[in-house]
């Protein structure tokens, strides 16, 4: 029986769920580019490339994307020598219910947990 109204998948209902369920201050710094690549993430059960230009916020769809799969972390993320404090901090800032105690910070290979 067709309505007219567009028919949603229960795959499509829950990224929709996972989106709505981001961190509210996460969602408002989203602009719409960036919203649109989360939404598309969510779409392939977090399975994709972020592949933008430089200075248009990979890192915090990547957060948002990370966050909405939140309930299956520890989440590794991997990064160059130099960017792993300002990923640190990104995290923090955008996930407020972090604790510092929740990132583990590996400093190299010999580093052990």
């Amino acid at each position: 029986m067709d309505n007219g109204e567009p028919q949603t998948s229960d795959c499509d209902a829950r990224w929709l769920q996972q989106f709505s369920e981001l961190p509210p201050k996460l969602l408002q710094r989203l602009m719409p580019f960036q919203r649109e690549g989360v939404e598309f993430a969510l779409s392939k059960s977090g399975r994709c490339m972020i592949a933008d230009e430089m200075g248009l916020g990979k890192t915090v769809q990547a957060i948002a994307v990370a966050c909405a799969y939140k309930q299956d972390w520890p989440l590794l993320v991997v990064v160059p020598s130099s960017l792993k404090y300002p990923w640190i901090e990104e995290l923090e800032r955008w996930i407020p219910e972090l604790q510092p105690t929740d990132i583990n910070l590996v400093e190299n290979k010999s580093h052990t947990m």
